[in-house]
């Protein structure tokens, strides 16, 4: 659920917004009527954080799917991709 509420009116309230975000509201922070930010509970935002890496991975996951679906195609092994790398790597380090 989503609540909003000014500024002027969270500045002495705090507390008792922090306590309704840990139990599952959302407030939306307002100045002169524009929302500004947002206040979450803390598990929230943790379950935020981990569904945005979850969100990175599986974006990874798709990258390198496509790459190996691309050197596959063009008649390349995951070792000859392997040994290229490795060889760059040396060719940097002289």
């Amino acid at each position: 659920m989503e609540k909003i509420v000014g500024i002027d009116k969270i500045r002495p309230k705090l507390g008792e917004y922090l306590e309704e975000a840990e139990k599952g509201e959302v407030l939306i922070v307002s100045s002169r009527s524009e929302p500004k930010g947002v206040i979450i509970g803390y598990s929230m935002y943790n379950e935020l954080k981990a569904l945005a890496e979850k969100a990175k991975e599986a974006e990874i996951a798709q990258i390198l799917n496509e790459f190996r679906a691309r050197a596959e195609k063009a008649g390349l092994t995951e070792t000859d991709v392997e040994n290229e790398i490795e060889e760059e790597r040396n060719a940097g380090s002289n």
